[in-house]
């Protein structure tokens, strides 16, 4: 493969000055690239200085870009062309900008002063004594201006005055004010006759600070007297010090001043925690733009660089008073900038191409070398997986570098997400390490081994940017640096080490090293500059594509499972690395200063013994498979096993096969049909796998008894299974509570919480490592050659005292996958027999095998065999279960069962008769029958079963000599016997089904077979008992009121004929149980001459009859009876009663008639006038009670309560007085009462007891 240094000139070295400019300094015009963006600034900074002087007022503005976005180079170059240096105007791409400010800038005389700001003291003595100093060296001999405080300095001059005298003061004092007239004769008369005079001297020292006499005089004082203070002295306030400076320039003939602030940002962000100085001197820009003094002789313009706004320096410790100052400031600053010139990070791209990867060599031509590179790039971007992060040249707060292919083809071989995450770096840096030089050390250090198809990842920013060179200044990331640096060096890079067992002295050599050591490093610059979307969420498959081509997969595509795969076991001994779930995890760092490592050494040695490391073994095998891992070492867990609809057990017991001490012989034997695995522990201190082979060799043969014997787990693996014991008993794991609190008392609170979470985190990881070298000891999955956590050996982890029984690898990843196969295989060894449910079925319910008898049944009784299955959860059940059972079959929404479709009809009887069965078939014969061979069936589904195979052969179920329904299948029970019932005749079976239909409702099945024979026996029984007590009644009744009724007791026919002879069939229906002479008094039940309709009615409405009968008022209907013969009316309404009481209850219903007689009766009375009653004039001899409560009405009443008339007098009360001796005048009695009631009168009644 072609090496880029054939196609793209790449230096052999590269020294720390390179790429880098002060703005203080020259410009490297030579090799300067003016993007289409800087054009556009240039032009916007030479307009706004243009602006200034043809205004004459001062502007200003920010200079905004990240660090090494050029801010600098940018001011160098733009103090070149207001100096007009032609080299400047030669720069490609400014000729436009230069061009449009020629109209001002011609014959102007710019000056141009450069501040680096951050060992200023004060924004005065940067930019006063910075003029001082660059005013001085382009012009040595002008006048100094007064930018320092003078009342000291005019203090002192007076005691020199006083003490040389006027005469030499002066003398001296001219000499200074007048540098060009040297010497003390004629031209010092004249100086002085033009100079400084006492006259003039005293009122100079009157006049305020920034006149121009006051000036003038300290100018002189500082010449003549006091040259070293120039330097020392208090200056100015700056908005003095600015319209002293600018008269000064304006006296050496400048039209305009320029100021470049170079890094005042950072420098007030030096100083960030002392929030009254950071304000104050923030405040200060505003004098800038506006003074006090409108009369600024000059112009002042300011260009102040800033990479990141100021507020964003501020910690968390800054409170909210403090922060909103701050930013008050800020903004009334921004506002009287204005807009910012935007250096954006989008140069980058051209920059870099034009000057560091323009194509073209001595050995290859320029378009040849772009075509190679073309190439190689649009490999790259072939590349689906890892174009998308490659090409993520954002950034959170900023434009970023830009996402577009055009811009990863520029940067080729570095990338977007590569140059994003080296201006994040470099800005949270603040180094004088621009992107430039970075990414030239990049290509130098790999210049003889860097292939045109490579890329250089992510990764390798870390050792220009993190490992080497200065921290950052900022308290915080200068500890997130160190902290990344000594994780790295002290912890992370041992473990990479280590985990591909090479040396230090190997490392470079390395490609696994190289591999790992890059995904860390990666991981550390994401936990430094995580805002940088690049470094977001690093997924597997994200940090395989932020290192594309370092990572080589032995199947394309698989490179993010290796990441994965070294990245989780790194996990295991690293803390500070985290993971997610899921398929595509993300990984991530956490720096801390602290080591939280050492509270491991408070954990006293008793916690690590083998004890309780086999338990830690034997709680992580019982979670993978799934069940409770249950107290004590040596008691059996139960496995539940779903398998072909029946809920299994298998028993588990954790033991060291070897100790025949604390494991006997009898404790690894199996128990009855039920299988028992023997797991053991992946280590045995004195001991090894082949101690264990021994002694199951030495074992009896034919137990249904699995042993699971692991290979053995390797030091390391075992190192980091009693790491996870110590920090199981920290964290209190097992409900015994956090134990850090009392463990590390020298520990801070904070200290401790971190420590917690820290254990935390290691405790997910170190289970996740342990889980992958336990299936691989256990043989869950295949262990290579490669993996440093067991010691395989050619001897398979399963062995079995089964004869038999063959057991292979196991199977499924995981150790729940793997135990169910195993658990599968053996009971498919126990229970061989088909058809049987499918292996995964679930446990079927009673209810389910329930509902597929009743479909069973109802195609039982069709003449065509088959049932329609309504629901579609019942067209599941019976699917699931009788389709794959063979015991009938549903075919959409059909369920057949015949001879054909129930695979176990032929075979149940071809099997009772081989043993000697063929007339009857005793269940617990039938059920012995159905497991040979072995199915497994459940005691449910047995039933199930033989009650559908009972169906299907029409057989039926007795106990003894006895028929017995079996309705459901928890009815069928071993005392039943299954034979042929007899049959009725085929005429009187016909005969009752027609009869049934009008008789007693039902519309039986006419396929005579014994289920419909029992169908038709239990639903006539069940009706026949239903209505036989009601018909009874009804018969009591009617006989009771035959007099009143008309009805003759002894006729042959009519209603109560009828109702006698209705109720001795339903009697005799009721009282038999065989099903055959049910069907027989069915079809010839005797009803005389009602039909089967009027017997019907007869004793279906008898309950509704015998109501209304007992609800009728006997005694008005006999008083009815007893005026028949005198009155016509009366007689009417008994003829009617007594016609419907005789007639059959179809065709005249009783309780109808009952009511109209009552009614009629009440009517009839209420027309006759109430019979005059005289009351007896004696009182009683006793009290007598009354009929009802007094509180029941108006029943009772007092004479007192009665209303009195409008006469004025009171209604005489009438009555008269009966004796009775016996019931039938008692009843006349009650007959009277009621007809005067019903009249409308009230009545008083009393009685008494005779002697």
């Amino acid at each position: 493969m072609t090496l880029l240094r054939k196609l793209i000139s790449i230096p052999t070295s590269v020294g720390d000055s390179d790429f880098v400019v002060k703005a203080s300094e020259g410009a490297d015009l030579t090799n300067y690239v003016v993007t289409d963006q800087l054009r556009l600034s240039f032009g916007e900074a030479l307009t706004m200085v243009g602006h200034a002087v043809n205004t004459r007022r001062s502007q200003a503005k920010f200079l905004h870009g990240s660090f090494g976005s050029g801010k600098s180079h940018f001011m160098s170059v733009l103090r070149e062309i207001l100096r007009h240096n032609t080299a400047a105007r030669e720069v490609p791409g400014l000729a436009e900008p230069i061009a449009d400010a020629d109209d001002w800038l011609q014959g102007r005389k710019v000056l141009c002063l450069t501040f680096h700001m951050l060992s200023a003291r004060s924004v005065e003595q940067a930019v006063l004594e910075g003029y001082l100093n660059q005013i001085t060296a382009l012009h040595p001999e002008a006048e100094l201006p007064a930018v320092h405080q003078s009342d000291s300095m005019l203090v002192n001059a007076a005691e020199h005055r006083k003490d040389l005298g006027d005469e030499k003061f002066f003398a001296k004092l001219a000499g200074g004010g007048a540098p060009n007239a040297p010497g003390t004769g004629l031209a010092a008369a004249v100086a002085k006759q033009h100079g400084w005079t006492p006259e003039r001297y005293d009122a100079a020292v009157a006049s305020p600070p920034g006149t121009k006499e006051r000036d003038s005089l300290v100018s002189a004082l500082t010449t003549a007297f006091y040259k070293g203070s120039v330097r020392s002295g208090e200056y100015l306030d700056l908005d003095t010090g600015l319209q002293v400076i600018t008269r000064h320039a304006q006296s050496l003939s400048y039209d305009v001043v320029v100021l470049f602030l170079d890094e005042l940002i950072l420098w007030l962000s030096t100083r960030i925690s002392d929030t009254t100085f950071v304000t104050t001197e923030g405040a200060k820009l505003n004098k800038l733009v506006e003074s006090s003094d409108t009369a600024r002789p000059l112009p002042l313009v300011s260009f102040v660089s800033r990479q990141r706004d100021l507020e964003e320096f501020l910690g968390p410790q800054v409170g909210g008073t403090e922060r909103d100052v701050l930013a008050a400031v800020m903004r009334s600053v921004q506002g009287r900038f204005g807009s910012d010139i935007v250096l954006a990070d989008t140069n980058l791209p051209e920059i870099t191409e034009r000057r560091l990867l323009r194509p073209g060599t001595a050995e290859v031509p320029a378009e040849q070398a772009r075509g190679i590179i073309d190439q190689a790039f649009e490999a790259v971007r072939n590349n689906r997986e890892v174009w998308d992060v490659l090409l993520s040249g954002a950034q959170y707060d900023d434009a970023g570098v830009g996402s577009d292919r055009l811009t990863f083809r520029r940067l080729y071989p570095f990338s977007p997400a590569l140059v994003a995450s080296l201006v994040a770096l470099s800005q949270a840096l603040q180094r004088e390490r621009t992107a430039l030089r970075v990414m030239t050390e990049l290509l130098v250090q790999r210049r003889d081994r860097l292939a045109v198809n490579d890329l250089i990842g992510v990764a390798e920013l870390f050792e220009p940017l993190v490992l080497r060179g200065e921290l950052p200044d900022r308290a915080k990331l200068k500890q997130q640096f160190q902290a990344a640096r000594d994780t790295y060096l002290q912890k992370l890079r041992p473990l990479v080490l280590a985990l591909n067992n090479v040396t230090e002295a190997q490392s470079a050599t390395s490609e696994d090293f190289q591999r790992d050591d890059r995904l860390v490093r990666t991981l550390l610059l994401g936990a430094l500059v995580p805002e940088v979307p690049a470094l977001h969420t690093l997924t597997a498959s994200r940090l395989h594509a932020l290192n594309f081509g370092s990572i080589k997969a032995p199947v394309p595509g698989w490179e993010a499972q290796i990441v994965i795969g070294q990245l989780t076991k790194l996990a295991a001994d690293a803390g500070e690395l985290q993971r997610t779930d899921g398929p595509d995890p993300v990984f991530s760092l956490k720096l801390s200063t602290v080591n939280y490592d050492r509270l491991l050494d408070l954990v006293p040695d008793r916690e690590t013994t083998t004890g309780v490391l086999q338990s830690l073994v034997r709680d992580m095998v019982c979670a993978g498979i799934g069940i409770p891992s249950g107290e004590g070492t040596f008691g059996d867990l139960t496995y539940q096993r779903d398998w072909r609809g029946r809920r299994q057990q298998v028993i588990v017991t954790f033991a060291n096969v070897r100790d025949n001490v604390n494991f006997p012989d009898s404790a690894l034997y199996a128990t009855g049909e039920t299988w028992r695995v023997v797991v053991d522990y992946p280590f045995d201190i004195g001991g090894n796998r082949r101690d264990d082979l021994a002694r199951i060799e030495q074992l009896d043969r034919g137990s249904r008894t699995v042993f699971w014997l692991p290979y053995f787990i390797t030091e390391e693996l075992h190192t980091r299974l009693t790491q996870l014991a110590r920090i199981n008993y920290l964290l209190g794991s097992g409900g015994n509570g956090d134990r850090l609190s009392n463990l590390a008392t020298d520990w801070s609170v904070a200290d401790r919480q971190a420590g917690k979470t820290y254990l935390q985190d290691r405790q997910r990881h170190l289970r996740a490592a342990l889980s992958d070298g336990l299936r691989r000891a256990y043989g869950v999955v295949r262990a290579q050659a490669t993996d440093t956590d067991v010691e395989p050996d050619d001897v398979g982890v399963l062995h079995t005292l089964a004869e038999g029984a063959a057991l292979g690898d196991l199977r499924g990843g995981t150790f729940d996958a793997a135990f169910a196969n195993l658990t599968a295989d053996l009971l498919k060894w126990s229970y061989p027999g088909e058809p049987n449910l499918p292996e995964d079925e679930r446990p079927v319910t009673r209810a389910e095998l329930n509902k597929v008898l009743e479909y069973a049944r109802g195609a039982a009784a069709d003449e065509a065999r088959r049932a329609k299955v309504e629901t579609t959860s019942d067209k599941s059940t019976v699917k699931r279960i009788s389709n794959h059972l063979r015991l009938g079959e549903l075919t959409e929404n059909i369920y057949v069962l015949n001879n054909n479709t129930c695979w176990w009809s032929n075979h149940l009887l071809q099997a009772a008769a081989r043993a000697g069965y063929t007339d009857d078939y005793p269940v617990q014969v039938l059920r012995d029958l159905l497991e040979r061979p072995a199915r497994g069936f459940d005691r449910d589904l047995q039933n199930l079963i033989l009650a559908v195979f009972a169906l299907e052969q029409g057989l039926a179920w007795y106990q003894g000599t006895s028929r017995f329904a079996v309705q459901a299948v928890q009815q069928v029970t071993d005392a039943l016997v299954l034979r042929r019932p007899a049959m009725p005749e085929p005429a009187s079976w016909a005969r009752a089904v027609e009869r049934a239909k009008p008789i007693f409702g039902e519309a039986l099945p006419g396929y005579l077979n014994p289920t419909t024979l029992a169908e038709f026996g239990t639903t006539i029984r069940r009706i026949a008992a239903q209505y036989h007590d009601p018909t009874v009644r009804l018969i009591e009744q009617l006989t009771e009121h035959a007099a009143i009724l008309g009805i003759d007791a002894d006729a042959r026919t009519g209603r109560l004929a009828t109702a006698k002879r209705v109720a001795r069939v339903l009697r005799d229906i009721n009282g038999e149980s065989d099903d055959v002479v049910v069907v027989g008094l069915v079809a010839e039940a005797d009803f005389g001459s009602a039909d089967d309709i009027a017997a019907s009615t007869a004793f279906k409405q008898a309950q509704r009859v015998c109501e209304a009968l007992g609800r009728a008022r006997w005694t008005l209907l006999s008083a009815m009876v007893d005026k028949a013969a005198a009155d016509e009316r009366a007689a009417l309404i008994v003829t009617e009663l007594r016609d419907a009481a005789r007639r059959e209850q179809n065709v005249a219903e009783l309780s109808g008639a009952l009511e109209r007689a009552v009614t009629s009766t009440e009517q009839l009375l209420a027309m006759q006038p109430p019979p005059s009653i005289t009351l007896p004039t004696t009182n009683p001899a006793q009290p007598i009670e009354p009929l009802v409560p007094s509180d029941s009405g108006k029943a009772v009443s007092d004479p007192e309560e009665h209303p009195k008339q409008s006469g004025g007098g009171t209604q005489p009360a009438v009555g008269r007085s009966r004796e009775v001796t016996d019931k039938v005048a008692a009843q006349a009695v009650l007959g009277e009462i009621e007809s005067l009631i019903a009249a409308g009168a009230r009545v008083r009644i009393s009685w008494e007891v005779l002697p």
